[in-house]
């Protein structure tokens, strides 16, 4: 079992405790670390069962804040829940608890989706990227099915298509077997589903960019911390199962709205005019063709493309 003091883990919940309460228990099994749960305005009962399964699992020291109460606080606890007044986001939520770890001068903070529960040794693994290179200030691990652990989802990340307003998970339904020790297929992005981060890369870069609210943040946030000199790389002796994203399973019209925006608005940050404008094309035409039986997924992947277009950088 891992056990770090330099490390804190960061839960992101929104309508989920069953999951983040699975996600919890299969961390503690495996690793005796810090913890935050940071809960992102949650419309149902998720706050009330999460402090107390913190609280039966945890002892004494357990710490809930509201998110102004957490604003200026630097104490460290064995686990601490912070109540967001709304949803702010897959990025924005994490700041949340991004900011307190850095408060509480953690050498690392490692985002955990609320669907994903580690194995054993995986973050060993992930810091022994970091001992490696003190210049990496991202290692991911590679995403098995829940129900298939023994079949890849990603291999840590994937590649990035900017002209077409597209991604690929990396390694996506290879038999588990052929990751480790094997090479490694193309990849320009980490995913955050689980993914370690270095605070000194964080104090450089700044945190993750709120305003795609969900979906390329990390992407954006490694693209800014290669402009200064950090790298990023995944730890292939690092596992993790991971099931389907709680808030758009199914791919709902709410998937192709984000999905869509962040792309576009990715595209404007970080490519030429004539690369977002096609892509934004490209994009339309895929999300029609891939959603002929749904008008409500075309309009709404229509409406987060001309959202992303008339988004303006700051």
């Amino acid at each position: 079992m891992s056990n770090s003091t330099d490390v804190c883990a960061i839960i992101l919940n929104w309508n989920g405790a069953d999951a983040t309460i699975d996600c919890i228990r299969a961390l503690d099994a495996h690793c005796n670390i810090p913890m935050v749960v940071v809960d992102n305005g949650s419309a149902d009962d998720s706050l009330a069962r999460l402090e107390q399964f913190l609280r039966d699992s945890a002892g004494q020291d357990v710490q809930v804040f509201d998110e102004d109460g957490v604003a200026r606080y630097a104490q460290r606890h064995e686990r601490v829940l912070i109540a967001n007044k709304g949803n702010y986001g897959y990025a924005g939520g994490n700041n949340v608890g991004i900011e307190y770890a850095r408060r509480a001068g953690y050498g690392a903070v490692w985002l955990l989706n609320n669907d994903l529960m580690v194995e054993a040794g995986c973050l060993e693994a992930l810091q022994a990227v970091f001992a490696e290179d003190p210049k990496c200030g991202f290692t991911a691990s590679v995403l098995v099915y829940s129900d298939r652990p023994e079949v890849v989802q990603c291999i840590g990340g994937g590649q990035l298509f900017p002209w077409l307003g597209k991604s690929r998970l990396a390694g996506k339904n290879l038999p588990r077997s052929q990751v480790v020790n094997g090479q490694l297929p193309p990849m320009n992005y980490l995913m955050g589903a689980c993914m370690l981060v270095r605070t000194a890369m964080i104090d450089d870069v700044g945190e993750m960019e709120h305003r795609y609210f969900m979906y390329s943040e990390e992407v954006d946030w490694q693209r800014r911390a290669e402009a200064k000199g950090w790298t990023y790389k995944v730890a292939t002796q690092s596992f993790a199962r991971h099931g389907d994203s709680g808030s758009t399973r199914g791919r709902s019209h709410m998937f192709h709205y984000y999905r869509n925006r962040a792309a576009i608005m990715y595209n404007r940050r970080f490519h030429s005019l004539a690369c977002t404008w096609f892509s934004a094309a490209a994009l339309a035409a895929i999300t029609v063709l891939q959603n002929r039986h749904s008008g409500k997924n075309i309009r709404y992947g229509i409406k987060g493309i001309t959202e992303g277009l008339a988004f303006q950088w700051r």
